[in-house]
C-alpha cells in the first residue's frame, strides 16, 4: 500500500467532481427555466402594457417596434371637439378661396379665386398623379440619406430603406412627406418629373399653376383657388386611388405606421383632400365635401389662411 496517499482521498475527490458537475447543471437548468418563464410572462402581459417611444423615433408595442410619425405641423392646433361644436364666427381669413359645386360647375362663393398664391403641400396632389403615371407601382425606390438630410424626415425613414412606388403614396399624401416627393422625382429624373407636373396642369386647363419642386417647399409653386378646384376635381374623376388614400386615418407598411392628422377625417361628409403649410404660403387646403339637400359634391379651396379649419367651416355653412 502507498502510504503517501491518505486513506479515503479518492472518494473525496470523486464526490467533489460530481458535486461540481451536478451543481453546474442545476444552475444552467434554473437559468433556462427562469428565462423561459420570463418570456412567457412578457408575452402574456405585453399586449396590455402602454407603448413607449425610443430615441430613434420608434414606438415599442409589446415585442414589436415600429416607426410612428405624423404631419401635425401642417395642421392648425384645433381639436376635433372644436370642429364639431358648430360654426365659428368672425371674418374669413384666407387671401383667396372658392366653394365650387362639382355637379353643376358653379361657384357658390369665392374671393380672388384667380389670384396666384403659393400652395405649399397641395403640390403633392399633382406629385401623386405624376408618380402614378410615370413610375410603375412595383418599382423599388430607395430613400437616400441626402434626401432625408435636405428635405426632412416626416415619414420616419431610415436612410437606405427601399419601398415600392405604390406604397410611398401613403407617406406622401397622409403625412405630407417632402422626402417621399423628392425620392419620386429623383428616381425618375428630377427635372423631367417636375416638367411632367407642369405639362399635366397645362393639359387639364389649370393654366395659371406652376411647380418649381415636387414637394411644395418652394414658394414658386403657385396656383389659384380656381385652378386647385379644377385639379382636385380631375383627380376625383380620374384617379380615385389618390383621393382614397387622403381619407385613410392610418396605414402601416414595412414596420412604419403613418397617421393622417387631417381634422375633418371624422366628418361623414368629408370625401378627402390635402392640407399644406409654409411660411410663405401660410395655411392652404383643398377638400371635397358632400353637402346640401341634394348631396352634391363640393370642392372647397382655401389659400393664404390664418385659420384654415375655421375658414373651411364658414365656407361650408354657405351651402344649403
Amino acid at each position: 500500500m502507498n502510504e503517501d496517499i491518505p486513506n479515503g482521498t479518492p472518494n473525496v475527490a470523486l464526490n467533489k467532481f460530481f458535486l461540481i458537475l451536478f451543481g453546474g447543471l442545476g444552475v444552467i437548468f434554473t437559468v433556462l427555466c427562469v428565462s423561459w418563464g420570463a418570456k412567457t410572462a412578457w408575452l402574456a402581459v405585453s399586449p396590455f402594457l402602454a407603448t413607449g417611444s425610443g430615441n430613434d423615433g420608434t414606438v415599442v408595442n409589446g415585442l414589436t417596434r415600429t416607426i410612428d410619425y405624423t404631419a401635425a405641423e401642417e395642421e392648425d392646433p384645433i381639436g376635433e371637439s372644436g370642429l364639431l361644436s358648430g360654426n365659428p364666427t368672425g371674418p374669413i381669413t384666407a387671401s383667396a378661396f372658392v366653394v365650387k359645386d362639382l355637379q353643376t360647375g358653379l361657384d357658390v362663393d369665392s374671393r380672388d379665386s384667380n389670384t396666384l398664391l403659393p400652395i405649399a403641400s397641395l403640390t403633392k396632389l399633382v406629385t401623386a398623379v405624376i408618380a402614378r403615371d410615370l413610375i410603375s407601382s412595383d418599382a423599388k425606390i430607395t430613400v437616400s440619406s441626402g434626401v432625408i438630410t435636405n428635405y426632412g424626415n416626416t415619414a420616419g425613414f431610415r436612410a437606405g430603406e427601399t419601398f415600392t412606388a405604390g406604397n410611398l403614396l401613403y407617406p406622401l399624401l397622409m403625412v405630407s412627406s417632402n422626402e417621399t416627393a423628392e425620392s419620386y422625382a429623383r428616381f425618375y429624373g428630377r427635372a423631367s418629373f417636375i416638367q411632367a407636373m407642369n405639362d399635366f396642369v397645362q393639359r387639364i386647363g389649370a393654366y395659371r399653376t406652376y411647380f418649381a419642386d415636387p414637394s411644395g417647399l418652394s414658394p414658386k409653386n403657385e396656383s389659384t383657388a380656381s385652378d386647385m378646384a379644377l385639379i382636385l376635381d380631375w383627380i376625383r374623376q380620374n384617379d380615385q386611388k389618390i383621393i382614397g388614400i387622403t381619407e385613410l386615418k392610418s396605414e402601416t407598411v414595412s414596420g412604419h405606421t403613418w397617421v393622417n392628422p387631417a381634422h375633418f377625417l371624422s366628418w361623414s361628409n368629408y370625401e378627402g383632400g390635402k392640407n399644406g403649410y409654409t411660411e410663405e404660403a401660410d395655411r392652404t387646403s383643398a377638400g371635397l365635401f358632400e353637402l346640401g339637400a341634394a348631396k352634391h359634391l363640393y370642392a372647397v379651396i382655401v389659400l393664404g389662411s390664418e385659420d384654415r379649419d375655421g375658414d373651411v367651416i364658414k365656407l361650408l355653412s354657405l351651402v344649403k
